[in-house]
């Protein structure tokens, strides 16, 4: 097991509604890098009213407590930008056309197959504690609710794939994304984060203030901010639930 979670806690929970909640549960001296982990997540939550669909026994869902204190509250985009890039590493290890859709969806080709929800406690100008949601769709092979374009490891690759081995994996590449956090090898994770980027480059479709647009994404701010410039050659700037991706 990865160094940041060697020794620490790992909470396996028969059932709960949301792995981030159940934190919240726990003594305030939890050490960090302590895991909440279950099979059957009945309340997943995710960005704003979204809910994260999770068969029982089938997908890995787990939430971490971190405690990046050295990161400032402009910089806690970083966080979710090394937990993508950890989470779309694992997938890329049993498929290909795997990417980063902003801002915290993973995505084999034009499908959604994780997703991750970073709650943060700031303390003045510093993260004190997040709690990092994630959810990997595994081994579930039909998805009834009506979140768009779902899909799992076994409908890509026609195999099934054991559970806890796959949160050990995800866990080694998270220590491995975030010890270049620590070392603030911010360029590093940019270049790594932008080459897994979805659409980056790619003139495609989007919706945002009642609107359709044709547009290019051509950045991401350190703060989060979507930049696409759009067929009049306007740079325009987005924030979270401001813009929708258009088929």
């Amino acid at each position: 097991m990865a160094e940041l979670f060697k020794n620490k806690l790992v909470f396996n929970i028969a059932e709960t509604a949301s792995t981030n909640d159940y934190f919240s549960k726990l003594p305030g001296d939890t050490p960090e890098g302590s895991v909440v982990y279950t099979l059957n997540q009945t309340q997943g939550r995710g960005l704003g009213l979204n809910r994260w669909e999770s068969e029982p026994n089938k997908n890995l869902t787990f939430s971490i407590l971190l405690r990046p204190r050295f990161l400032k509250a402009f910089e806690q985009f970083y966080l979710l930008k090394v937990i993508a890039i950890a989470v779309a590493d694992f997938i890329s290890i049993y498929t290909d056309k795997v990417s980063i859709k902003w801002p915290n969806d993973i995505y084999v080709s034009e499908k959604k197959i994780a997703g991750i929800l970073i709650e943060n406690s700031i303390d003045r100008d510093f993260i004190k504690q997040s709690v990092v949601g994630i959810g990997v769709n595994i081994n579930q092979k039909l998805f009834y609710s009506d979140a768009p374009d779902p899909v799992s490891l076994t409908q890509v690759t026609h195999q099934e794939y054991d559970i806890e081995q796959c949160l050990q994996t995800v866990l080694d590449g998270i220590e491995k994304q975030y010890s270049l956090l620590v070392a603030r090898d911010f360029k590093s994770i940019d270049s790594k984060y932008m080459s897994l980027l979805f659409r980056f480059n790619v003139l495609a479709k989007y919706f945002a203030k009642g609107k359709i647009f044709t547009g290019t994404i051509v950045a991401v701010e350190p703060t989060g901010e979507l930049i696409i410039v759009d067929n009049e050659g306007t740079t325009r700037h987005f924030l979270f639930k401001e813009v929708s991706f258009m088929v």
